[in-house]
């Protein structure tokens, strides 16, 4: 392939990135009414690491963990992938989709804190201002939709905790430097991280006071459609499409699809779910945004 064929993939591939990943947010909101989330998440990412150890065995890429190291491995699992799934699928329940996707994005702001902090990256005034555009946008995310003071909070807290918890697990990652193909460590940080959330929901969920609790309700077209989406296009093709795009544009580049994400889930939320598109809303998504492009995309470069 040319190298300008090479770009045009590339940059199909982030077009792409941005719709399922975007679409992926009400997808999961109507999943998690309908199906618990524990057992929500776990087929989810059981779906996905099947899914990304098949298309590692298909290019022949070794599928071995770093001798050694498992421990180590296993906790940033745990950081970047269990604590995410859960906290977020709880903050979906009581946060409309289109507000949890913005909060969930502001995880490169806070990959930024930790990167300072932790493994001595440099905290310029660009990402100073990215971090307080976050916070405003976050500000903004914590007046109560439809007067739910509470449920606003809770939402809010719960898809913060979820976005504190990956950008922790991402520097923790990118500080041990595991010599590993990309798509065979998410795959093993989704099958090891598998592990808690079977044991979570074998005890909420199956083993729970008021018995099996998998099923929320009627288990309807929509819900399952949901959850069919949810846990294959966004865990297995979305993977691989970022791990393949990364490969052809340089990363400046390929952080454009990452600022497109929030702003597909606040649309495609408020087109298919019916959810309000209000001022708060819409302000909020303009601070995530700037904030992303500050923080992800350097300048002079493309």
């Amino acid at each position: 392939m040319t190298d300008q064929g090479a770009r045009r993939e590339g940059l199909w591939l982030l077009f792409l990135l941005a719709v399922f990943w975007g679409a992926n947010w009400p997808a999961m909101k109507v999943a998690v009414v309908e199906l618990a989330p524990w057992t929500f998440r776990v087929i989810c990412v059981y779906i996905g690491a099947a899914g990304l150890f098949a298309i590692a065995l298909l290019r022949g890429i070794p599928l071995g963990l770093p001798r050694g190291r498992e421990i180590v491995f296993a906790g940033t699992s745990i950081l970047n992938v269990a604590i995410w799934q859960v906290t977020s699928a709880y903050g979906l329940q009581v946060m409309s989709a289109g507000r949890a996707v913005l909060v969930a994005f502001t995880m490169p702001l806070w990959a930024a804190v930790f990167g300072a902090i932790f493994v001595r990256e440099k905290f310029t005034a660009r990402k100073s201002l990215a971090l307080l555009l976050g916070l405003a946008g976050l500000g903004l995310l914590a007046l109560p939709a439809g007067g739910a003071l509470v449920d606003s909070l809770a939402g809010l807290g719960l898809m913060l905790s979820a976005a504190i918890a990956w950008g922790a697990g991402t520097v923790a990652l990118k500080a041990q430097r595991f010599a590993m193909s990309a798509v065979t460590l998410t795959a093993w940080q989704l099958a090891i991280a598998g592990v808690p959330l079977v044991a979570g929901m074998v005890w909420f969920e199956v083993l729970g006071p008021s018995g099996s609790i998998v099923l929320r309700g009627e288990f309807t077209a929509v819900g399952l459609a949901g959850a069919a989406y949810a846990a294959t296009v966004p865990m297995i093709f979305c993977h691989w499409a970022w791990f393949r795009t990364l490969e052809i544009l340089p990363a400046s580049v390929a952080s454009i699809g990452t600022l497109a994400v929030p702003v597909v889930g606040v649309l495609s939320s408020a087109l298919l779910l019916g959810e309000a598109l209000g001022w708060a809303e819409l302000l909020a998504m303009v601070c995530v945004v700037a904030a992303l492009a500050l923080a992800l995309l350097a300048p002079g470069k493309t």
